[in-house]
């Protein structure tokens, strides 16, 4: 392993505990008897003072993922009313952190150019996973960039047409490109991201949904991972 490798499982581990305790209110005491470590160590990972081995930080995180998988925040914080779907947890910096962790073990190894994701939910997540790829961040707007190329697609949402603008100079032939979409109430947005990725003659090599209507139907030839469905 590489020592920057190393020191990023290192940052992860202290990441993932730090991100657990403040979004599920995991006490310290708890997070002890998970990881079979005591509650003075794991408080001084937690404000910088030391840093597990690399050793500790893999099985930290293997235990952690286990006991409190991303899937699980999500389940938590996710709320759901007749006319209104509150995900403002994915506007959180320890969120965040959680995905960029989970998308590197998810997806590891993944050469990614560009993560393209439509406006405006889907930008905080989109973000988070071009940190962790290291590649361009790529924003699918309702409205046409003036003055420029433009690849388009339109497809009916709730009845009406919604057309999505990406400017041909953000998305080139030949790039990779992962797409990002916080929530698939029918899938026909991440057909859109997927049909304008193609239009540029780009390789979408996976895409990560936050959150999917469990009828929603999504065919694709490369890898798609749903982290929760709801009804």
């Amino acid at each position: 392993m590489k020592r920057i490798e190393g020191i990023r499982m290192q940052l992860d581990a202290v990441g993932y505990l730090k991100s657990v305790k403040a979004l599920l209110g995991i006490t310290y005491k708890e997070l002890a008897a998970v990881l079979g470590i005591p509650e003075s160590v794991l408080s001084r990972y937690a404000t910088g003072d030391m840093l597990p081995s690399v050793e500790t930080a893999r099985e930290m995180l293997e235990k952690l993922e286990a006991r409190y998988h991303i899937s699980s925040v999500i389940k938590a914080k996710f709320k759901m009313y007749d006319t209104y779907i509150d995900m403002s947890f994915v506007n959180m910096p320890e969120f965040w952190r959680l995905y960029e962790i989970y998308l590197s073990r998810r997806f590891p190894g993944l050469g990614v150019d560009v993560v393209l994701t439509a406006a405006a939910d889907g930008i905080p997540l989109a973000v988070a996973a071009a940190s962790r790829f290291e590649a361009s961040l790529v924003v699918a707007k309702q409205y046409r960039e003036p003055g420029v190329e433009n690849y388009e697609y339109t497809y009916l949402r709730e009845g009406r047409p919604v057309t999505l603008y990406v400017p041909a100079a953000q998305l080139k032939k030949g790039q990779t490109v992962f797409i990002v979409d916080d929530i698939a109430r029918t899938g026909k947005t991440l057909k859109a991201l997927i049909n304008l990725a193609s239009k540029a003659g780009a390789r979408i090599v996976g895409a990560s949904v936050l959150v999917a209507r469990r009828e929603v139907s999504i065919e694709a030839d490369f890898p798609v991972d749903v982290l929760y469905t709801i009804e």
